[in-house]
């Protein structure tokens, strides 16, 4: 066991949400790994640019929260 996801476990994560949720999940997961790589481990985006992304990635989280069931 990795005990992480690879870019591949969540590139296929993010295809298999999308096709319960529609497609604009594509793009809030574009945009959180957008800043996931420029405003994390880059440090390259200011506070204006992480602002833009919150819709999208509150949404995603928000809607895919939705489809799991937790115990």
């Amino acid at each position: 066991k990795r005990g992480r996801w690879t870019v591949t476990d969540l590139e296929n994560a993010v295809e298999a949400i999308s096709e319960k949720l529609g497609e604009w999940i594509i793009t809030s997961w574009d945009e959180a790994n957008y800043l996931h790589i420029w405003g994390f481990h880059e440090a390259k985006l200011d506070s204006k640019a992480v602002k833009l992304r919150l819709r999208y990635i509150k949404r995603a989280v928000e809607e895919t929260k939705k489809l799991i069931v937790l115990k």
